[in-house]
């Protein structure tokens, strides 16, 4: 009876080590693999707006929204003022009635769920040369 016990207990032990080892590589690649906004900032491009205009990229190409974000996000590298103008299929565009201040070297947010392969820009509130890195 102890024998027949040390060995459930032995298979036990293995069954379970066998487990734990199986589930580390699945723990370990969702640690190092970059989730939720990690995904989306990882994902940042940057920019470099010249002095003398206040739009980013000015006459194209657009920039595009990504299924790596639900929103608009910039980190800038000197504290501005910032909207998104969006480019509609049918033509046109229209930008965010009031500027949102986007803080030196901190992403903000400029627009919220924003759809998939939608085209926009950026309208600066100043003609002041600004760069940083965006995410959309």
């Amino acid at each position: 009876m102890s024998i027949g016990k040390a060995v459930t207990a032995s298979l036990f032990s293995t069954l379970l080590l066998g487990g734990v080892l199986a589930a580390a590589p699945a723990a370990q690649a969702q640690t190092s693999g970059e989730t939720g906004p990690l995904s989306c900032y990882g994902s940042a491009k940057s920019y470099s707006k010249p002095a003398g205009n206040r739009w980013y990229p000015q006459g194209g190409p657009y920039l595009t929204a990504t299924t790596n974000c639900a929103d608009i996000n910039i980190k800038p590298n000197t504290t501005t003022s910032i909207a998104v103008c969006w480019l509609p299929s049918s033509g046109g565009s229209y930008c965010q009635g009031s500027y949102k201040t986007a803080p030196a070297g901190q992403w903000t947010v400029v627009a919220t769920d924003v759809r998939d392969g939608t085209h926009f820009y950026f309208d600066f509130g100043s003609t002041a040369a600004n760069s940083g890195v965006w995410a959309a």
